[in-house]
């Protein structure tokens, strides 16, 4: 790894990258956030917005490829995006914790993969930890 954050995944498992996208990048990103809210919406989150097309656009933008791509190989793709709406109106309280269910195409039972689960409509699997150590979140 070559550049300050690349190590500082490495060593710390996070970084920011400051100035990724310009400001003017970040308003239509949020204006476009405007159809994935709901108003009178109980939960604060929004669950498989990476078919939503602007978020598919970004997820696929090639700073952010270029970023896992150095990190995991040239064969890492977008695969799951979350909206979080962590704001007074539309919030809850959840203790630390690290996401260990994986969206599938299908259900395949395969040694250290499961229990299943089905959320919206899409088959997940809790993986082991030789899959998630290959996610880039």
């Amino acid at each position: 790894m070559d550049t300050l954050w690349q190590r500082a995944v490495e060593e710390r498992g996070f970084t920011v990258v400051p100035g990724l996208f310009s400001p003017s990048e970040m308003i239509a990103l949020l204006v476009s956030f405007a159809d994935l809210t709901q108003p009178n919406r109980r939960r604060a989150g929004v669950r498989h917005v990476l078919r939503h097309p602007t978020i598919r656009m970004i997820a696929h933008d090639r700073r952010l490829l270029g970023i896992a791509h150095s990190i995991l190989g040239n064969t890492a793709f977008p695969f799951r995006a979350t909206l979080f709406d962590k704001s007074p109106d539309s919030n809850w309280l959840i203790a630390w914790h690290q996401d260990t269910a994986l969206p599938m195409s299908e259900k395949r039972e395969t040694p250290g993969w499961g229990p299943w689960s089905v959320k919206e409509g899409v088959i997940y699997a809790h993986a082991p930890a030789k899959a998630l150590e290959q996610v880039l979140a």
